[in-house]
């Protein structure tokens, strides 16, 4: 009866400990090696490479329930400076919208969204992307199974205007 009880409490105590550790474990860090999908501004689904060769050659598709853009937005707006007596304006557009990004399976992904840059713009997003390679922008989305993140993703153009004395 004794031994009975030693090998009990003593096996509670070893799942009680692995409970904790697990509960310590930082819940916002993405696993080694999550899924990924990459996407690109117009929400298509990009194919990847594998190790495989393809029998035939995958395109690039929609799906809503992965990837929507939401919000699109086009506004143009005059900014203004005084720098020592001069007034310095730019006329500004701003382009931007949202993807909203949804995890439909039941592990971790992540989305890397790509956005081309058009010549002359500048990306203005919050969050600002983890790279940029020639005019693409790279954006990293960790998103968890039932989860939907939306990604703010904006370009903006400046034309700065002749200074004016005041």
């Amino acid at each position: 009866m004794m031994r009975g009880m030693r090998w009990s409490t003593l096996l509670l105590a070893v799942f009680f400990t692995l409970a904790v550790a697990g509960a310590q474990q930082p819940s916002s860090a993405p696993p080694s090696g999550p899924k990924t999908i990459h996407v690109d501004e117009n929400c298509r689904i990009l194919p990847t490479a594998g190790d495989e060769p393809l029998r035939k050659k995958e395109h690039p598709y929609r799906d809503s329930a992965i990837c929507d853009i939401e919000s699109p937005n086009e506004s143009t707006h005059w900014e203004e400076k005084i720098a020592g007596n001069q007034l310095l304006r730019t006329f500004v557009r701003v382009r931007e919208e949202e993807l909203a990004l949804r995890d439909i399976v039941d592990e971790p992904v992540m989305f890397i969204v790509s956005q081309t840059i058009p010549k002359d713009w500048a990306i203005d997003s919050d969050p600002q992307p983890v790279a940029i390679n020639g005019q693409t922008a790279y954006f990293h989305v960790y998103v968890k199974p039932g989860e939907t993140i939306r990604l703010h993703v904006g370009l903006r153009r400046d034309w700065p205007q002749k200074p004016k004395p005041i």
